[in-house]
């Protein structure tokens, strides 16, 4: 249910963190879940505020459905929540509703104006915002990954890999193997370039380098290595 979570659109990173820890505790039996908002504030890092705004922005969206249960006495216990989770592909529109429109025949009239380099100037603009912006992920890239050597190959590597890959996903898989670098000897951990040219951030993580006596506790497994490379995301884009 957890892997379902992860792959629905159209909702906030903040908000899906809060949808994967209510998958996991999703009980297939009944079709319901039970955590409490402290559990929620616990396992998502958030403040109860924010559990409660995307709680609101998850049923809005409609995946999920939330009950408000009382006690035999009347006092209000724990909210029950059901999940609407369906897989991404019956999610899309159909294709025949996501055809573009035909292409306007364009004034006659103004084929001058279309002359004169007015859109070509516009689309020179928008791309110099795109290098510009790309330039700053990489630079967000460079800072944290932490052998910093033969920065021009990392840079072309970076350019290459964001064709097919946006920098989220390129920094979320770099938060997940960051432990995992730190902890080897700088020489052996492999340059930028290639690590980006072997997509190495879509790999899974080495969980095997935690110090001994590290407890695997939900707080500190694979959970925690999982969350911590969700909020990093999350933080950029509240």
């Amino acid at each position: 249910m957890t892997a379902l979570a992860m792959k629905q659109t159209g909702i906030k990173p903040a908000a899906k963190i809060v949808l994967y820890w209510l998958a996991d505790h999703h009980n297939g039996e009944t079709g319901r879940c039970f955590p409490s908002l402290k559990t929620l504030e616990r396992e998502c890092e958030m403040n109860r505020s924010a559990i409660v705004r995307h709680l609101s922005a998850l049923e809005d969206a409609g995946l999920i459905e939330r009950e408000q249960r009382k006690r035999d006495n009347g006092s209000q216990t724990s909210t029950a929540y059901r999940l609407h989770l369906v897989p991404v592909a019956e999610r899309n529109t159909p294709c025949c509703e996501t055809q573009q429109p035909p292409v306007a025949k364009r004034d006659p009239h103004n084929l001058g104006i279309l002359n004169l380099g007015i859109e070509p100037v516009l689309e020179a603009n928008a791309s110099k915002s795109v290098i510009a912006k790309t330039d700053d992920d990489f630079a967000e890239f460079w800072e944290r990954y932490p052998r910093k050597v033969a920065k021009p190959n990392a840079k072309k590597a970076y350019d290459k890999a964001r064709k097919s890959h946006d920098h989220d996903q390129i920094m979320f898989g770099l938060s997940q193997h960051l432990p995992g670098l730190v902890a080897k000897d700088t020489q052996f951990i492999p340059h930028a370039a290639t690590w980006l040219n072997g997509e190495r951030f879509n790999d899974e993580p080495d969980n095997n380098t935690s110090p001994a006596g590290t407890n695997k506790s939900r707080a500190s497994g694979p959970h925690h290595s999982l969350m911590a490379g969700f909020a990093e995301v999350a933080n950029r884009h509240r």
